[in-house]
């Protein structure tokens, strides 16, 4: 996955790749193209995640099948937004998330890829919200 000229993730559509949880009860593929990349550090995914921030990346939907059945946290962000966050009830694992704001689009946590190498992350939000023993890359903007 390269970024295009946009600064966008360009993991081609005609590219599939999936991921899922730990134990492979969840299980995701898609044909999506990546719409962006990055690390949030906001404390809601400080919480989802046990650590500084939540590494993720922005895919469609409708490209993008789910097999398994993912329990749901849901939240309000600071946006207004409802946030649901899909787990395994079995071993744990935060697999994706979904944002009432981006409705046509999944949040997939990078680690749950099957190649976590192909993530490539673009951009750090909500970094007034970090830890001071979480570093990111500092030249992210």
């Amino acid at each position: 996955m390269g970024l295009g000229q946009s600064g966008i993730s360009t993991l081609a559509s005609e590219t599939p790749f999936g991921g899922g949880c730990a134990c492979g009860a969840i299980r995701y593929r898609s044909t999506s193209t990546v719409h962006f990349a990055g690390h949030c550090q906001c404390r809601d995914c400080q919480y989802a995640t046990g650590t500084g921030h939540s590494s993720f990346l922005v895919i469609e939907r409708a490209a993008t099948a789910v097999d398994g059945d993912p329990r749901f946290f849901t939240t309000t962000g600071s946006s207004g937004n409802r946030v649901e966050r899909g787990f395994c009830s079995t071993c744990g694992s935060p697999v994706f998330n979904t944002n009432s704001g981006y409705p046509d689009n999944l949040f997939v946590h990078a680690a749950t890829l099957d190649d976590p190498a192909l993530f490539e992350p673009q951009q750090v939000v909500y970094r007034v919200s970090a830890q001071p023993w979480d570093h990111v890359d500092p030249v992210l903007p």
